[in-house]
């Protein structure tokens, strides 16, 4: 058999295509792949799917439904994102999280004839990034940059985990391909609250005067990257600091909301804070979760938290002076939504934010992608498998961020690549 694959080394992002050739008609074809994660060794996820050649003895992977397999649609990369824990040593693959050593796939490919096996490398970064830590007075964090970048700066800002190391998987992508990108935390980390809570909105302020300043990325036009709890705050900023150019936000909301302790509600105040005082906020009513969790456990359904939100935000009397005023904002801007988002309900913000932009006759250029099969996943394809984010056994049942394996994949890699193309357009 004779196997062709695009790329065997490329940004962990990219898509590649795979075809295999010199088969006999009409026969079998079994393509496995085998992956660690190279900071959690010892964590092993495997996939595979099983073809019939066609009279030619082609298989091409991107027009060949499996027969068997993890995944049933036509797709080179269903092999990756369809990837499952196959063994394991316990390992919390969400800690220790590194860029610095590529993710090695293994393929095997088998005939009742043949077999070959094929590596495949897949890299954060090109050798050309260079990674500075930022230790100021004033804030912390990590700058992915070229020597030879195109001079836009994005400012990433990540959701509810407040682990910082994690958002270096979006960085080094966005920065190989030209983009200076800010990566900074919000809390838990010094001088910062220890809890998502009244994180104080001059914080950024610090930010943005040292990106103006720095000499390095020089720049007076900002553009923010928000996923989750980090999109609320990226629209909010966006409603207050005009400098804001550009925003995406990935499973963002219309509204400000109550201060977070991990998964749980937290004190009763607000997310977000300025001048020492609470930004207003919807509270979020847990009691609606356990209620709601306790039934999904007994008909055998999973669950989530975007009912509690949803109800909340209709229970709520002061709906209106908590709306983030997004029309307030010089922003271009990108929402993305999943239809199936199950932690909260982001598909009915970014309605709620479109239509309210509209009736303001908003100025600037807004787009809302929308999937319906995704859920809330995170905004970048092909890394952490889907499997191990998708659902998790939770308080004797199962806890869900909503969609499908097949959707949540389709809806990350589209529009990662929106993304991209969104951030390298000219302003409006």
């Amino acid at each position: 058999m004779k196997i062709h694959i695009s790329d065997v080394e490329t940004l962990v992002d990219d898509r590649i295509k795979i075809k295999v050739l010199d088969l006999s008609p009409n026969s079998k074809l079994r393509v496995s792949m085998k992956m660690e994660l190279p900071w959690c060794t010892g964590e092993e996820f495997s996939s595979y799917g099983v073809f019939i050649s066609n009279r030619k003895g082609e298989v091409d992977l991107d027009l060949a439904k499996p027969v068997e397999g993890t995944y049933k649609s036509a797709d080179s990369m269903g092999l990756i994102y369809s990837l499952k824990k196959s063994k394991t040593e316990g390992k919390n693959i969400a800690e220790n999280i590194s860029i610095d050593e590529p993710i090695i796939m293994n393929m095997l490919f088998e005939s009742s004839i043949e077999r070959k096996e094929i590596e495949l490398k897949r890299l954060f970064k090109t050798e050309d990034i260079i990674v500075k830590h930022i230790s100021e007075e004033k804030f912390c964090g990590q700058l992915f940059y070229k020597e030879k970048s195109n001079n836009k700066t994005i400012l990433i800002l990540g959701g509810s985990s407040g682990d910082i190391k994690a958002m270096a998987i979006l960085a080094a992508p966005l920065a190989s391909r030209g983009f200076n990108v800010l990566v900074v935390p919000y809390f838990a980390s010094e001088g910062l609250p220890d809890k998502l809570e009244k994180i104080p909105l001059e914080y950024f302020e610090k930010i943005f005067e040292w990106m103006e300043k720095n000499e390095i990325i020089s720049t007076k036009e900002i553009f923010i990257h928000g996923t989750s709890k980090g999109g609320e705050l990226a629209l909010l900023l966006a409603s207050r600091y005009k400098k804001i150019k550009k925003v995406v936000a990935v499973e963002p909301h219309a509204y400000c909301f109550q201060a977070l302790d991990g998964m749980s509600g937290g004190k009763n105040v607000s997310s977000w804070s300025y001048k020492g005082e609470s930004i207003p906020y919807v509270e979020v009513d847990n009691n609606i979760f356990f209620e709601e969790q306790k039934k999904a456990i007994e008909k055998g359904i999973p669950f989530g938290f975007a009912s509690t939100y949803k109800k909340s935000i209709e229970r709520a009397a002061n709906k209106e002076n908590a709306r983030i005023e997004v029309e307030n904002s010089e922003a271009d801007i990108l929402m993305i939504s999943g239809k199936q988002d199950n932690i909260w309900n982001s598909y009915d913000g970014c309605l709620e934010i479109l239509d309210n932009l509209k009736k303001n006759d908003y100025k600037h250029n807004v787009e809302l992608l929308t999937y319906d099969e995704m859920g809330h996943p995170m905004p970048i394809p092909y890394i952490i498998p889907i499997s191990e984010t998708l659902s998790i056994n939770m308080m004797g049942g199962v806890f869900s961020s909503g969609g499908t394996i097949g959707g949540n994949a389709e809806g990350q890699f589209k529009s990662w690549k929106r993304t991209i193309e969104f951030f390298m357009e000219l302003l409006s």
